[in-house]
């Protein structure tokens, strides 16, 4: 008896190996299957584009003027969050963390030199890094958006990182200030000012949100923070305004900026994300594409395009990304190709 025991647990143990060994086998080659554009890309000074696209899974940086080999190529098993050009467009800044993220994962932020291709490790960190940008006006001045937890804070969404705050480092005095207490749920698009010492994020505006029905009630918008009194902080989006904003793009030669919001509903049920702009002065909203696809990620070029991406497959399995191009009033719409 004792012998059929330790027969079926031996076949037990040699069958549930066997399952973890096909686990992992699985969960590699799904990795590997990974292909094409990301959505994290950015334009340099000199209209230079650098992007992130996996190749058999192995996240690379590219630039659209280059050889077509990646400057940048990682592990199968990490992933490249965001990607920044500093302003004078030598450097490339980027952050790599684990493709599949728990609560041990952490970042490590690299500077690429454009001329040379030399990359060095600027700073890690024990928590996830999801947005990095230079400051224009101090070329050491390297902003960050960190997480302070990855947990399960929604049973639908998952484990996700939250408790956003903003951050900096210094790359010549290699020290870090945090400049929030926020803790945010969610927090995106970081982008500084040229002029003052100013950042500006989109988030929810539940601050003072004291039930579920306030909290529902709150919308994504984009906030204004004075970097030497981050308690000020004030809504610069349309403070009357009830469609959630996600990303942006700021242009303050303009008054305006250029956001992404929901503008339909497909024939599929699938919420169809467009590109608007906003003037702070005189609160004109003007919707400036209609592709009926998923916009994203506009971004202002030096010839005064506006940049951003399109996925042709938003809800889909994989994404579709694609660059395209527009004049600042949503004119001339084309496909970015190389």
């Amino acid at each position: 008896m004792n012998k059929t025991f330790g027969m079926l647990f031996g076949l037990i143990g040699t069958i549930t190996a066997a399952f973890i060994v096909l686990g992992l086998v699985f969960d590699k080659s799904e990795n590997e299957k990974q292909q094409g554009l990301t959505d994290n890309y950015d334009v340099s000074i000199d209209g230079r584009i650098a992007y992130v696209k996996y190749d058999k899974g192995k996240a690379g940086i590219y630039l659209t003027n280059g050889a077509g080999e990646p400057i940048v190529q990682l592990p199968v098993e990490q992933t490249i969050l965001d990607i920044n050009f500093s302003k004078d467009g030598k450097t490339l800044a980027y952050v790599v963390s684990d493709k599949e993220m728990d609560a041990e994962s952490g970042s490590a932020v690299h500077l690429v030199n454009i001329e040379t291709l030399e990359d060095q490790t600027a700073f890690s960190s024990k928590s996830i890094i999801t947005e990095l940008a230079f400051d224009p006006k101090d070329p050491d001045q390297l902003f960050y958006l960190q997480a302070g937890v990855f947990t399960n804070y929604s049973p639908i969404t998952g484990p996700r990182p939250h408790d956003f705050d903003v951050h900096s480092y210094d790359l010549a005095e290699k020290k870090h200030t945090q400049y929030t207490e926020l803790k945010k749920y969610s927090m995106r698009s970081l982008q500084v000012s040229a002029s003052d010492e100013t950042v500006f994020v989109q988030m929810d505006d539940d601050e003072n949100a004291q039930t579920a029905d306030d909290i529902f009630e709150s919308r994504q918008r984009i906030f204004q923070i004075p970097l030497d009194a981050p308690d000020e902080k004030s809504i610069i989006s349309n403070p009357a305004g009830q469609e959630d904003i996600y990303d942006f793009l700021l242009l303050p030669e303009r008054d305006e900026l250029i956001y992404q919001a929901v503008g339909g509903t497909g024939a599929n049920g699938v919420f169809e994300y467009e590109l608007f702009s906003f003037n702070w002065k005189t609160y004109e909203t003007k919707q400036l594409t209609n592709l009926k696809e998923y916009t994203a990620k506009p971004i202002l070029s030096p010839d005064n395009k506006i940049y951003f991406l399109l996925d042709r497959e938003f809800a889909g399995r994989q994404p579709d990304y694609h660059i395209y191009q527009m004049n600042v009033d949503g004119t001339d719409i084309k496909e970015i190709k190389w």
